[in-house]
């Protein structure tokens, strides 16, 4: 199955991320988030690789290996906040699950089912079965916003170290 993502448009002059869902506030609060421009190199070079490489998670979405686990995919929900989604099920070219971070776009809330077009998804992830976490590249783009102690508890979380 191989997909030809077209380049996502975002017409905010600030893209945001929230974090991980592993590193996320409580469901009532809406999740920390880091802006980014929208030209930010690095970041765009995260999302198109993982646009690339879709086609990977998606083989394991689809027939997952035995202890594959915290399968999610990244989208621009209301074109601009690029938040996490999982429990996760894929129907034809749209990938549906809930949301795994509180939102900060009006409207949405923590768990909120949405259905996202594969061509809309901006980074992907999954743990394998050593509990290594696969993906997250938009993740490691923001290590350098974030706070160094953060940083170590992601990357010894996702078995980065």
């Amino acid at each position: 199955m191989t997909f030809r993502p077209t380049l996502l448009a975002l017409s905010l002059a600030l893209t945001a991320a929230p974090l991980a869902p592993a590193f996320a506030q409580a469901a009532d609060e809406p999740d920390p988030i880091v802006e980014l421009p929208t030209d930010d190199a690095e970041m765009n070079a995260a999302k198109d690789e993982a646009r690339a490489t879709i086609d990977e998670w998606l083989d394991v979405l689809i027939d997952p290996p035995f202890g594959t686990r915290d399968i999610a995919f990244k989208f621009p929900l209301d074109g601009w906040e690029h938040i996490w989604v999982d429990n996760v099920r894929l129907d034809g070219e749209f990938l549906e699950g809930q949301l795994a971070n509180s939102p900060h776009s009006d409207g949405y809330q923590y768990r909120d089912f949405v259905r996202v077009s594969i061509y809309d998804v901006s980074d992907w992830s999954y743990r394998d079965t050593d509990g290594v976490m696969h993906g997250h590249r938009t993740t490691r783009v923001l290590f350098p916003e974030l706070e160094p102690e953060l940083v170590a508890q992601i990357k010894a979380d996702f078995g980065w170290e």
